[in-house]
């Protein structure tokens, strides 16, 4: 019985070749088959949906166009690009110039002009694979009834329906953010969710293990950018990892844990940028709470404040019902709420600060004396199962801030036994991580001093 492995490869690495080349030592001692899922190389995926903003306003400047597809596969492959991969970018060619000329540009063809990056990319990750003597075929999703649902841009991941075991021992490539609907149209999972759909693919396979086969951003417990030296986060739980993964510097998809949870399917996030393949980060179910509670401590500035003010809003039923239903039904996500008997709090993506605000505005909610937007804002995290049940957690947080004279705009503790928030003004964003990363962790790593300015990192 042949074995299966999945391993999700980032686009960005397709082409890092001692990367590569531990890969294939790797996939030589697991045999069997090996389905590689790969997101696309963000040069290709900023140039295409470069395009998609301004087609509408400029056309398609085919020959540029053109030009600039190829050039990143031949500057990676130091060669001309292959039959295949110029095929594509005709189609691409043609996709852009259909929308152009007609006005079209439903979310089924938005998603299907984004796929183009990853399969681009497929094609360049074979030729990459040709270098080092290893053959690969491309398992394209919408010939190989990989099923989703039709959300557009966030698409779940249904039913594969194809036949793995025709398949021989071997590699098989697959580009992987996105499906086919039952209607044939394909629809992505968000940028960079081959995460996901590995996942999902493992879960349906029942593989040993998910493989991150090297992540843009490990798993640290604090930004390399802002705390110097932080510790590596070797254990963690599916939940410490979805948490993690919404903030700005950990690269993992959000959805990656949901397939695995009920199979108890670990993942192995592995390095193979050295000598020897590391295993760095094993996530399971198996719950660990470490010596300093806290295992990252996390940010983000992709977030704006919705805020109702009123002395009734408390008291007044139905406002949270209407302003939640209002967003959800205009396609706006709301990352948190955070609630007084004075005050609503939204916690909202920054792009979509400004039209919540008119939206929930024209609502006509009378006990709401203000409704404001806050921007230029930070969230701040510390993720890891236990905060409530050991005493002076929150002690030390709060104590960190307030010690530096760090104004919190907002706080929110409870709603989950392994997740804190904080806002604060983003000038205050770095100084925030570095002393409350010192807090927790200055006594348990001797190579984590870290000095309480703005902007020591270079």
């Amino acid at each position: 019985m042949l074995k299966d492995n999945v391993i999700r490869v980032g686009g960005n690495s397709c082409y890092n070749k001692p990367f590569i080349k531990q890969l294939i030592n790797h996939l030589k001692e697991s045999g069997g088959r090996n389905y590689i899922v790969i997101s696309a190389i963000s040069q290709l995926n900023q140039i295409i949906e470069g395009q998609l903003e301004h087609v509408f306003r400029v056309g398609v400047n085919r020959e540029l166009l053109k030009g600039q597809l190829e050039s990143v596969c031949e500057k990676i492959i130091n060669e001309g690009a292959s039959h295949n991969y110029q095929q594509l970018v005709t189609k691409v060619l043609q996709l852009l110039e259909g929308i152009s000329l007609t006005g079209d540009y439903s979310s089924a063809l938005h998603n299907q002009v984004l796929s183009y990056s990853e399969k681009l990319t497929a094609d360049i990750f074979i030729e990459i694979l040709k270098e080092f003597g290893a053959e690969a075929t491309i398992l394209l999703p919408e010939e190989n009834g990989f099923l989703v649902s039709a959300d557009y841009g966030n698409a779940s991941h249904l039913h594969f329906d194809f036949d793995h075991s025709s398949h021989e021992d071997g590699i098989f490539i697959i580009p992987g953010s996105y499906g086919i609907t039952e209607n044939g149209k394909i629809a992505r999972s968000g940028n960079f969710a081959a995460d996901y759909t590995a996942a999902a693919l493992a879960a349906w396979l029942q593989v040993p293990q998910l493989v991150l086969w090297g992540l843009d951003k490990d798993f640290y417990s604090a930004d390399p950018e802002i705390v110097k030296l932080p510790s590596k986060i070797r254990r963690l739980t599916y939940a410490e990892a979805s948490e993690l993964a919404y903030f700005d510097h950990y690269s993992i998809h959000p959805r990656t844990v949901e397939p695995l949870e009920a199979l108890h399917l670990p993942i192995h996030v592995v390095s193979g940028n050295d000598e020897v393949s590391v295993k760095e980060t094993i996530i399971n179910t198996n719950t660990y709470i470490s010596d300093t509670i806290v295992k990252g401590v996390a940010h983000s500035d992709d977030i704006s404040l919705l805020k109702l003010d009123g002395a009734g809003v408390g008291l007044k039923p139905g406002i949270l019902a209407k302003v939640t239903t209002c967003l959800n039904n205009e396609g706006i996500n709301i990352r948190s709420v955070i609630t007084a008997q004075t005050s609503i709090n939204f916690i909202l993506t920054e792009k979509d600060g400004a039209r919540a605000l008119e939206l929930v505005k024209g609502l006509g909610f009378t006990s709401v004396k203000e409704i404001s937007i806050v921007s230029d804002i930070s969230l701040i995290g510390i993720v890891g199962h236990g905060l409530q049940q050991h005493y002076g957690v929150f002690a030390k947080l709060f104590g960190a801030v307030a010690e530096h004279k760090i104004n919190v705009l907002l706080s929110g503790s409870g709603a989950s036994d392994l997740v804190s928030y904080l806002v604060v003004h983003q000038d205050d964003r770095d100084l925030s991580v570095q002393v409350i990363h010192k807090a927790f962790f200055s006594k348990t790593n001797e190579n984590n001093k870290i000095q309480t300015t703005l902007n020591y990192v270079k």
